[in-house]
């Protein structure tokens, strides 16, 4: 059983990481609370990334299948020390930490939030009806409000709240707080009170989707910006004091020891609101504050790890991520550099396992195909869709392990040289023959044999509420529905203990 394992390694407080090395489509269908979804199709990048510590104790749920098996030698081969597997399986029922969907530490805690603060929510038709001379803004990253908004919204994401309370104010009305649900919202408007702000506002209830399923239509491609980027270092350094937050101040020329003297903390740049995860020197991050929060579940795969969040702007967007990170249970302090962080050269995860597997050239590659070879690509399932070699199959490494090897040998098609022997050595441990490996260089092959296809229902990525942002009102409507049912099947020492923080970091 499952069942309060991680509650138990959570209120240990020592050092930990749960991994779940399902594919994305079936973490999100169900997994136990708390646990990072590191898929075997990518384990080997992500956990170098995420865990860098080879030392690190990582325990590992092992769902009883060759998939899961594969996953815990890979661990081994890849050297961390301190490895624990959990045999565990689905429950008959969600609840009681078993639970679904995307995002779910962050969407869950911003539930918490609204369950337990009071703040005043307009819904769509009380919009149209008493409030429409109210601006509306969206709280999300710029390049998400683009896709789609409400009509006449403005961004202004939630990193940039506290650099634009003084324009908020004076603009004398209350401010509608959106996002494309309810979580991002939700945490704007507890910044707004957290920080103080006495001007008029409330969330809009359930954003974009209630605004579709309320019957109205949305914009696209809209381009009105609210948010400015600077904020007076007196009024950054009052909400530091006033939550608590330790910072610093470091030239560029002081960066390499303070990381080097930080080693094994979490490491974040938030300068920048458009990033989506950018792997910078010194093992630094880059990513937007908004997402940071929203998506802890993809960046965070340590627990009882003290976090650094670097920004060489005002610290606005480092004073918000860390006040919400440190209401999340997370020890946070703030450097602010002089400074942009430079990019790392490209990752590379050290391993990669002796094959005397033929690695392929284009030209082998095409030979292969001619003579009718099984083409297998075990890329992403984004990637074959864009582009791929007519007559290769999409396939994903965890669904060939937990089924029958094909009878003919195999060719695998991977993004890297790497991915490759990885895959083949996994493969051919179970019964598989791999007769080739081609990593994938775009422009190596003549277009004419290359074709563009979407994949049917790839178990990589989700498929929980997929058209909630396509025009499906029943997603949208299950999606609010389930984000508004989190805090009754997490974990209840999880629950007891945000509302504890809360009620700190808000009296």
């Amino acid at each position: 059983m499952s069942r309060g394992y991680f509650a138990a390694l959570y209120e240990a407080g020592v050092p930990f990481a749960l991994i779940d090395t399902r594919e994305r489509r079936e973490h999100v269908d169900g997994h136990w609370f708390g646990s990072t979804n590191m898929p075997l199709s990518s384990l080997a990048r992500t956990i170098t990334r995420l865990v860098p510590d080879r030392g690190f104790p990582v325990h590992l749920l092992d769902w009883q299948d060759r998939a899961s098996g594969a996953a815990a030698t890979l661990l081994s081969q890849l050297g961390y020390q301190q490895l624990t597997i959990h045999q565990t399986s689905r429950p008959a029922t969600f609840g009681n930490g078993f639970v679904k969907g995307e995002y779910v530490w962050s969407k869950a805690f911003g539930e918490v939030v609204a369950h337990g603060v009071d703040f005043p929510e307009v819904t769509p038709d009380s919009y149209k009806r008493h409030h429409q001379g109210a601006p509306l803004f969206d709280v999300r990253p710029t390049a998400e409000y683009r896709q789609f908004t409400i009509p006449t919204s403005q961004s202004l994401p939630n990193s940039l709240l506290l650099a634009n309370l003084t324009a908020l104010r004076n603009a004398g009305k209350t401010a509608l707080l959106h996002c494309a649900g309810r979580t991002r919202s939700i945490i704007g408007a507890c910044t707004l009170k957290a920080a103080g702000y006495d001007g008029p506002f409330a969330v809009f209830r359930g954003g974009t989707q209630a605004w579709q399923l309320a019957g109205y239509d949305r914009e696209h491609g809209a381009d009105r910006r609210f948010a400015t980027e600077d904020k007076g270092d007196d009024d950054v350094r009052g909400f530091l004091e006033r939550w608590r937050i330790t910072s610093h101040e470091l030239t560029s020329g002081q960066l390499a020891d303070f990381t080097a003297a930080h080693e094994g903390h979490l490491l974040f740049d938030v300068s920048d609101d458009s990033a989506t995860g950018q792997e910078l020197v010194h093992g630094i991050t880059r990513i937007s504050g908004t997402n940071l929060i929203q998506q802890t579940d993809q960046s965070i795969a340590r627990y009882h790890v003290p976090v650094v969040l670097f920004d060489h702007g005002s610290a606005s967007r480092a004073a918000f991520a860390a006040f919400w990170l440190t209401a999340m249970g997370f020890g946070v302090q703030i450097v602010r550099l002089g400074a942009p962080v430079p990019q790392a050269a490209d990752p590379h995860f050290e391993t990669r396992p002796d094959t005397a597997i033929p690695i392929l050239s284009a030209g082998r590659m095409i030979e292969r195909r001619q003579q009718q070879a099984t083409l297998i690509d075990l890329r992403s399932s984004a990637a074959h869709a864009a582009q791929h070699l007519a007559g290769s199959a999409w396939r994903n490494i965890s669904l060939m392990l937990n089924g029958a090897p094909d009878d003919r040998p195999v060719t695998l098609i991977c993004g890297k040289t790497e991915d490759g022997c990885l895959a083949a050595e996994m493969l051919t441990g179970n019964g598989w023959r791999v007769e080739g490996i081609y990593p994938w260089q775009d422009g190596d092959l003549p277009p004419s044999l290359l074709h563009s296809e979407p994949v049917d229902s790839p178990v990589d990525r989700s498929a929980l509420f997929a058209g909630r942002h396509h025009g499906n009102l029943q997603d949208a409507r299950d999606y609010l529905a389930w984000e508004e049912a989190l805090p009754a099947q997490i974990d209840p020492l999880l629950h007891r203990m945000w509302h504890d923080h809360l009620a700190r970091v808000l009296a």
